[in-house]
């Protein structure tokens, strides 16, 4: 957690106006954000077979989903933050990002149930 505020802060006062920069930082709170919330309300429970997939679908849809989203809301506070006549991401490529998140949402319930696929859970956290 403490790497992940650190290379946001770095990220934030650079002079970048690169989507993709934004999408990793994006991306990666999510990430961090997903693992904070599961260990605190699932860790050390043992789920049902159902559970688990339920689980995954659901939260892999909430991650991608919520990565398109935070990475718009990075932009637009780094816009903010940095205040120049010209922002670093223009309103229209923080809308487009934000139209992203109904697939990005799909494409990461389908990443967490391939995921889940792969990892034959023991079904415990």
């Amino acid at each position: 957690m403490i790497l992940g505020g650190v290379g946001l802060f770095l990220w934030l006062s650079l002079e970048d106006y690169a989507p993709l920069s934004a999408v990793i930082a994006g991306s990666a709170l999510t990430l961090l954000l997903a693992y904070a919330a599961i260990t605190a309300w699932w860790g050390g429970k043992t789920l049902s077979p159902s559970a688990w997939w339920i689980a995954a679908g659901v939260g892999g849809a909430l991650i991608g989903g919520g990565a398109a989203v935070i990475s718009a809301a990075l932009m637009l506070f780094k816009n903010g933050m940095h205040a120049h006549l010209f922002p670093d991401y223009p309103p229209g490529l923080i809308l487009a990002m934000l139209e992203r998140a109904p697939v990005w949402a799909l494409a990461g319930a389908l990443i967490a149930l391939a995921l889940l696929l792969l990892h034959k859970p023991r079904y415990e956290i």
